[in-house]
């Protein structure tokens, strides 16, 4: 590298385009090569390139540092179009104190800007070249690199790591092939990638881990072949994924891992997804998405990390159903469930005013967590006899569990035991009115029984036989007359209700010798006993929060 000190030692073998170049810079003036300024074709020859666009990277570092005192640069600094740039342009721990401003050019190599401080603008606008090599670089303006062409193959094409920009950062539209590292990044302003190409497939297409953008992030309508690692960015805007295209097939498309968006993360109109989109502990104001966009674990498994993804408001299909497929995809990694994501979306739906959908992602929790603690009983049992015991004892918490979903919605619809309770009386008045119109029933009492009134009714050879003696006794006798009277209604809420004591079961009794619906109802009595506990005993946990909701 030559390093120029003055136009005196240029002059000599100055270019036509050099001498142009001087007079714009010297007038404050954009320079533009040949009849157009636009982006010059490849030259054939690299060593004789056409005069009238042909500048040394060596020329052009002169320029930008500022001149000579016989060749001083404007506070305007250099613009540049059309060129063909020969040479290294090192600008390696440089100060510019103008623009640079270089657009439609294309380099023969890479430009060296590492620990380079820009005071104003940069732009490579629509420029190409093999590699921008910036690492640590600052700029007191904006850095655009729209349309620009960045061509190093399997190595890094453009590296901004710790770069610090005082505006913005423009890659809109831009081509690069080979990776794009800007971690640590930092940006007062934006960073627009709309319509941006990453290509580095099998490797990190764009890093932007840890970086910091001061405003929005726009990945809109890119197409990113590799990994694009956002893993702990921060935004203090919305992050745009609109129509973008993330191909990393058996490795991790889009890792959002830790990144904080600010505002709205939109994830929705026809993106395309072949890989991981991670969302591991990801945190934004509001989701703007369409289910049908997140990627399908259909063919490849676990395609969709949710674990302990955070949001305000969902802008999008909030229906159940639709939600309830969506986290389906994203609720568990390698084989492990993780229930966050759906308490995640309870929460918010509950706080949008969804409380019926909201209820159903609680119960579809419920659901899952306890098949899980199934499974997982078994796995978790290390001896033999604890592995048979868990074995023997599944089917049992299984009953237990499916009782609690039936009959509470896992402590989320105490209601559906009140309905449960309801049914089962109505159930129960059935049995209890064919068994009392067939004369299976007699007192519940010694006292009665061995009464000369029930026995005129009740024995054998009594003459006419009494078809119902009880209906008879009661309706007729003295005894019969001051004793409980037999309510079909009353008895059954008796059987079922075991909070409740109307007296029906303490005065009457079906027989299990007098006809077919007294012997079935003498023995179904404990099973409308022992379930009218169940449901009430569910009902009352479930109303109290005794049984685990989460």
């Amino acid at each position: 590298m030559q390093r120029f000190k003055s136009w005196d030692e240029i002059e000599p073998t100055a270019t036509e385009a050099e001498r142009e170049l001087k007079a714009a810079v010297e007038a404050g003036k954009f320079c533009r090569c040949g009849p157009d300024g636009q982006t010059p074709p490849e030259p054939d020859d690299w060593s004789r390139p056409p005069s009238d666009r042909h500048i040394r990277a060596d020329v052009l570092r002169f320029f930008l540092l500022g001149g000579g005192q016989d060749s001083p640069a404007t506070e305007s600094g250099v613009g540049l179009a059309g060129a063909l740039i020969n040479g290294d342009l090192n600008l390696t721990d440089c100060e510019i104190t103008g623009n640079m401003l270089l657009h439609n050019c294309r380099f023969k190599n890479g430009i060296y800007a590492a620990r380079c401080t820009a005071l104003k603008n940069v732009s490579l606008d629509s420029c190409k070249l093999p590699f921008l090599a910036a690492h640590g670089l600052k700029t007191g303006g904006q850095l655009d690199f729209e349309g620009a062409e960045f061509q190093n193959k399997d190595e890094i094409a453009l590296n901004l790591q710790n770069a610090d920009i005082g505006q913005s950062l423009f890659l809109s539209s831009a081509k690069i092939f080979g990776a794009a590292d800007l971690k640590s990044l930092k940006t007062s302003g934006q960073l627009s990638c709309i319509g941006t190409e990453f290509q580095n497939e099998g490797g990190k297409a764009l890093n932007l881990q840890n970086a910091d953008i001061g405003q929005s992030l726009f990945l809109s309508s890119a197409k990113i072949f590799g990994e694009a690692d956002l893993n702990g960015l921060n935004t203090g805007g919305q992050l745009s994924c609109i129509g973008a295209e993330f191909q990393n097939k058996d490795g991790r498309a889009l890792n959002l891992q830790n990144a904080n968006i600010a505002k709205d993360f939109f994830f929705r109109d026809q993106i395309a997804v072949q890989g991981v989109v991670d969302l591991n502990a990801a945190r934004c104001g509001d989701l703007v998405d369409d289910p049908d966009c997140w990627p399908d674990d259909a063919q490849n498994g676990e395609n969709l990390i949710l674990d302990g993804f955070t949001y305000h408001r969902i802008f999008g299909p909030t229906d159940a159903r639709t939600r309830l497929n969506w986290l389906a995809q994203g609720d568990r990694w390698n084989g492990e469930f993780f229930p966050q994501p759906y308490k995640q979306l309870a929460k918010v739906l509950h706080d949008m005013g969804h409380e019926a959908d909201a209820t159903k992602v609680r119960v579809a929790l419920g659901k899952k967590l306890r098949h899980h603690a199934c499974e997982e009983r078994i796995a978790n049992a290390k001896h033999p006899i604890q592995r048979l015991w868990a074995k023997a004892t599944t089917p049992a918490l299984w009953i237990w569990h499916s009782l609690s979903l039936l009959l509470t919605g896992h402590g989320f619809r105490p209601e559906r035991s009140l309905i449960a309770l309801v049914l089962l009386w109505g159930l129960a008045t059935i049995p209890a009115h064919l068994a009392w119109e067939e004369g299976s029933f007699a007192p519940n009492s010694a006292v009665a029984l061995q009464s000369e009134s029930w026995a005129t009714y009740s024995a054998d050879h009594s003459y006419p036989p009494h078809p119902n003696p009880a209906k008879d006794w009661s309706l007729t006798s003295t005894i019969g007359r001051d004793w409980e009277s037999f309510n079909r209604y009353a008895y059954a809420a008796d059987l079922v209700v075991p909070i409740i004591d109307l007296g029906q079961t303490d005065a009457w009794a079906p027989s299990t010798e007098r006809g077919w619906w007294g012997w079935h109802l003498w023995w179904a009595r404990w099973v409308f006993t022992l379930a009218g506990w169940i449901v009430t005993a569910l009902g009352a946990a479930a109303l109290t929060g005794v049984i685990r909701r989460e």
